[in-house]
C-alpha cells in the first residue's frame, strides 16, 4: 500500500462543557483547624497545565509524522525525577509509532477530568484523553482512550507535576506496577504527600531500558507464547467437568464486531438485552475488559452456562450479580479456560498465538474473534481482552494483514480498533478463534 503522508489536522478539543467535578478537600485538610489553601480555582489551573502536558505529549509520542519531527517534550512542568522517567518513557513510544508504522492523521483529543482531590500540598486530578485518528492510509476510524492520574505540587511560586502514572497503560504497568482503579488516585508510590523522587532511590531506570529492549526485540515477533499459568485458585482457572450431548451452533460474528464498536466507550448495554451490563471497573481492583467481551459474544448469539454455583465459581460462563457469577465472565486467563475447554453449553473456541497472514491463504481468525494480551514482570499473567474488529495492510507486503481490536477498560479506557502490536507493544498476544456455541 501506497502510503501519502498527509498534513494533519491537529485539534484539541476540551471537555469543559459537563464541567469539572468539586474538588474534596483530603482527611486531613478537613481535620485541621485551617481551611486548605487551595480551591476549585486552582482545580481549573492544573486541569490548564495537564492538558498543555498532555497535549505535548501525545504530539511528540503518537502522531510522528513530518508536522511533529523534532519536536521535542516540554519538561519545564514538571519534577526532575519525572522529567527523567518521561523522557524515556517517549523514547519507547516513538519506536513503537515509527516501527510499528503508526503515524496518525486527522488527530483529535478531547479531555475530561473524572475526578479531583485538594490537599494541602497541590491537587490531584484523575483525567480521561480521547484520541481520534486514522492510521496514515488507512480509512478506517480509529483512537483510544487513555486515563492519566497526576498530582500537582503547589511551589509556593506555581504548579510542579510530581508524578503521573496510566493505570492499564503497558508502560507504566510493567516499570511502576500494577496498580487498582479505586477511588485512591495513586496507590504504589503516587500521593500528595511525596514525589517521584522514589524513582532515583529504584531500579525502575533498569526496568525501562528492560522495556525498551523487549519492545524493540518483540514488536513484530509471531513466537511470543507466553507460559500458561498453572493454578488451583477458582479465579485463576475454570475447568469443565460435565460431558453432555450438546450441539455446536454458529455464532454471529458480525453481530459481535457491530456491538463491540457501539458499547466500548461510556455505559455499554447488555449484550442480550437479558444479562444486565455491569461495569466492572467500579469495582476495586477490577477493570471491565472481559466482561465487556463476554457481552460482545452475547449480543453474537451465545448463550449463558449456569452450573448452579454459589459466589465465584469455577465452572460455567454466567454472570447473574457481581458476588454470583462465574470467574470466565470477567477473568482473562479464566474466559480463556472455559472458551478452550468447553464442551457442553456456552461459546467455544480454539487458542493459537497472534501473528499476521496473507489475506488471500488461509485466515487463522476472523473479525469477531477475540485477542488477549499478556503482562510480564511482576504480573506475569494474561492481562486484557479485546475484540478483533478490522484489518490492515502491514507493511509492503501486499496483501499481509494484523488485526485492529476494540475493547474497554473503564470509562475513559478503551481501543478503538487499534493495531494490535502497538498495544503491550512488548509481550505475547494470542488469538481465541471462536468455533461457535453449545445449546
Amino acid at each position: 500500500m501506497i502510503k501519502k503522508m498527509l498534513k494533519i489536522m491537529f485539534v484539541m478539543v476540551l471537555a469543559i462543557s459537563i464541567g469539572i467535578p468539586a474538588a474534596k478537600a483530603s482527611s486531613t485538610d478537613m481535620n485541621s483547624d485551617k481551611d486548605p489553601t487551595l480551591n476549585t480555582h486552582d482545580v481549573e489551573k492544573a486541569f490548564s497545565l495537564a492538558q498543555d502536558i498532555l497535549t505535548n505529549y501525545y504530539q511528540v509520542t503518537d502522531i510522528g509524522t513530518e508536522e511533529f519531527a523534532g519536536k521535542s517534550f516540554d519538561t519545564s512542568l514538571l519534577d526532575s525525577e519525572l522529567s527523567k522517567y518521561v523522557e524515556q518513557k517517549i523514547k519507547t513510544k516513538q519506536y513503537v509509532t515509527k516501527a510499528g508504522d503508526a503515524e496518525k492523521e486527522n488527530y483529535t483529543l478531547k479531555f475530561t477530568v473524572l475526578s479531583s482531590e485538594v490537599t494541602k500540598k497541590g491537587v490531584l486530578l484523575s483525567i480521561s484523553t480521547e484520541a481520534a485518528f486514522n492510521y496514515v492510509g488507512l480509512k478506517v476510524e480509529s483512537g483510544f482512550g487513555e486515563i492519566s492520574n497526576m498530582f500537582f505540587k503547589d511551589t509556593g511560586e506555581g504548579f510542579t507535576l510530581t508524578d503521573w502514572y496510566m493505570p492499564y497503560q503497558y508502560y507504566d504497568e510493567f516499570v511502576r506496577g500494577v496498580v487498582d482503579n479505586s477511588s485512591q488516585l495513586f496507590p504504589n508510590s503516587i500521593s500528595a504527600d511525596s514525589n517521584f523522587s522514589t524513582l532515583a532511590d529504584s531500579n525502575f531506570s533498569m526496568l525501562q531500558e528492560e522495556l525498551h529492549d523487549n519492545v524493540v526485540k518483540n514488536l513484530f515477533s509471531t513466537d511470543q507464547l507466553a507460559p500458561e499459568q498453572e493454578s488451583d485458585s477458582a479465579e485463576e482457572s475454570t475447568h469443565e467437568t460435565l460431558s453432555v450431548s450438546a450441539t455446536l451452533r454458529s455464532l454471529n460474528k458480525q453481530n459481535i464486531v457491530t456491538w463491540a464498536r457501539n458499547n466500548m466507550v461510556v455505559n455499554p448495554k447488555s449484550g442480550n438485552g437479558v444479562v444486565p451490563y455491569y461495569d466492572f471497573s467500579k469495582i476495586n481492583n477490577a477493570w471491565d475488559c472481559t466482561n465487556f467481551v463476554s457481552h460482545a459474544l452475547l449480543a453474537g448469539g451465545a448463550v449463558v452456562y449456569d452450573t448452579g454455583g454459589t459466589g465465584i465459581s469455577s465452572t460455567g460462563w454466567y454472570y447473574r450479580s457481581t458476588s454470583n457469577r462465574s470467574s470466565s465472565w470477567t477473568g482473562v486467563p479464566n474466559l480463556h479456560a472455559f472458551l478452550t475447554g468447553n464442551r457442553t453449553k456456552g461459546p467455544a473456541g480454539t487458542s493459537i498465538t497472534y501473528r499476521t497472514f496473507d489475506w488471500f491463504g488461509t485466515r487463522p481468525y476472523e473479525a469477531g474473534d477475540i485477542m488477549q494480551f499478556y503482562l510480564s514482570g511482576s504480573y506475569n499473567n494474561w492481562r486484557h481482552s479485546t475484540i478483533i474488529t478490522e484489518f490492515y495492510e502491514v507493511g509492503s507486503t501486499p496483501n499481509h494483514v494484523g488485526a485492529l481490536v476494540t475493547g474497554r477498560s473503564a470509562a475513559g479506557s478503551y481501543n478503538n480498533n487499534q493495531k494490535a502490536h502497538t498495544i503491550y507493544e512488548g509481550d505475547a498476544k494470542r488469538v481465541i478463534k471462536l468455533s461457535g456455541y453449545y445449546n
